[in-house]
């Protein structure tokens, strides 16, 4: 999408936050002014957030390698053993691992059950439970921002605070661009 550019710049376990005012990059965008997940990167060294079923364009979580995550990561995310397969385009795929429950978790629920109901007992971490095997390497370098994104006006106004943002507010725009008043 027209954002993917930007990935480079933004640190690991960041967001398009920070490109803010309040962040340590450029000040390309408002505070709070975008969705939460909007180019959102993970980190080598923390959990996951939430993989979406159907993400908006330019929403993460994005791979620390500045690319979408494939199916085959997001799986091994959401705890899938290896070798489990799921059919569909890219799209379904996605969408299936995203409203899918982690299996790790459904392990959890169902051995917590076998506890509390059943008062059976469970000496083995579980099964499906995913060992880190290796240390994991220093984040990269963040890159600059790439000239064509630092041209031109931009809003970098904070979001004003709940039930008043630009969807709410029809005098939002008057603020940057006061010309649209009078148009």
């Amino acid at each position: 999408g027209k954002w993917a550019g930007l990935l480079p710049s933004i640190p690991e376990g960041s967001n398009y936050l920070y490109h803010t005012p309040e962040g340590d990059g450029a000040e390309l965008f408002g505070y709070r002014t975008r969705y939460w997940s909007f180019l959102l990167k993970l980190a080598k060294e923390k959990p996951s957030w939430t993989l979406p079923a159907q993400p908006p364009q330019n929403a993460g979580p994005f791979h620390w390698d500045n690319r979408r995550l494939t199916p085959k990561e997001m799986m091994r995310l959401q705890s899938f053993p290896k070798g489990w397969w799921i059919s569909g385009d890219y799209e379904d795929r996605v969408r299936q691992i995203g409203n899918a429950t982690p299996p790790l978790l459904a392990e959890a629920v169902g051995r917590a059950v076998g506890e509390q109901i059943f008062g059976r007992r469970y000496s083995r971490r579980p099964l499906l439970s995913i060992s880190r095997r290796r240390a994991m390497p220093e984040p990269r370098p963040v890159k600059s921002v790439p000239p064509g994104y630092l041209a031109g006006e931009r809003d970098l106004r904070a979001h004003p605070g709940t039930g008043k943002g630009p969807g709410r507010d029809p005098t939002w725009h008057l603020a940057t661009y006061p010309q649209a008043a009078t148009s």
